[in-house]
């Protein structure tokens, strides 16, 4: 997005995100597709690696953290916001880091997992939370990554509408409000191999409906036609 937002308005935005989000999510403040959800994304990511260190990047409301120390994985979480951060910790009773992330003081190839649900489109600096993320993980270590799927045939579908007047809320698919980098998965997944030496292991649609608390995953997900992907890549 151009122009960047200010950092003084980012840390002001993300110390009152939680509240935005449940207003703004899908699901508002329902927590049962919430946790149905990452615990579909947990088990995606167990058919890779099995559980061991766990880092949610961006844990916002902690449900990928309980779902993951639910599966067996010695779970850590980081947010941005120092006073939400404590809070988070002390309800999960869950280590949580703070500050700067890519000068975060932690061991290097140390996370067999690091996951990142809708995070990676919000940091101003993305390459650099990859270099970090690289670091940290182990040689073979996995990458979970979620994000908006700006080539997908919905958002050019409402992009065709928008540019003949037939949608109410115009390049509302954005989400200009919070979102700062936009990503193509094709794309995105030779950077990570090219740039970050990953090998990107499974693509597919990350929107899916949710039925009786249970993820409903079809064979028309690898095509990338909604309007969000989800990506795993194993650390070469």
């Amino acid at each position: 997005m151009n122009p960047q937002y200010s950092d003084r308005y980012l840390s002001d935005f993300y110390a009152q995100y939680q509240i935005k989000d449940f207003k703004h999510h899908r699901y508002g403040d329902d927590k049962t597709p919430r946790f149905a959800k990452h615990d579909d994304n947990l088990r995606l990511i167990e058919n890779f690696v099995r559980p061991g260190k766990f880092l949610s990047v961006g844990s916002g409301n902690g449900i990928d953290m309980e779902v993951a120390s639910g599966r067996g994985w010695a779970v850590e979480g980081y947010e941005v916001d120092e006073e939400f951060t404590k809070i988070l910790s002390e309800s999960l009773k869950l280590p949580m880091h703070t500050g700067n992330f890519v000068t975060l003081d932690l061991k290097n190839k140390t996370y067999d997992c690091v996951y990142l649900n809708h995070v990676i489109e919000h940091p101003k600096n993305p390459g650099q939370y990859l270099e970090k993320i690289t670091a940290l993980l182990k040689n073979g270590g996995i990458l979970y990554l979620a994000t908006p799927n700006i080539h997908s045939f919905s958002i050019r579908l409402k992009k065709l509408l928008d540019f003949f007047g037939l949608r109410k809320k115009k390049a509302s698919y954005y989400d200009t409000w919070q979102h700062l980098t936009y990503y193509n998965p094709r794309y995105f997944s030779r950077v990570l191999e090219k740039k970050f030496g990953f090998e990107v292991l499974h693509l597919s649609n990350d929107v899916k409906s949710i039925t009786n608390g249970k993820v409903q995953n079809t064979v028309l997900d690898k095509w990338l036609f909604k309007s969000g992907f989800r990506l795993v890549a194993r650390k070469g």
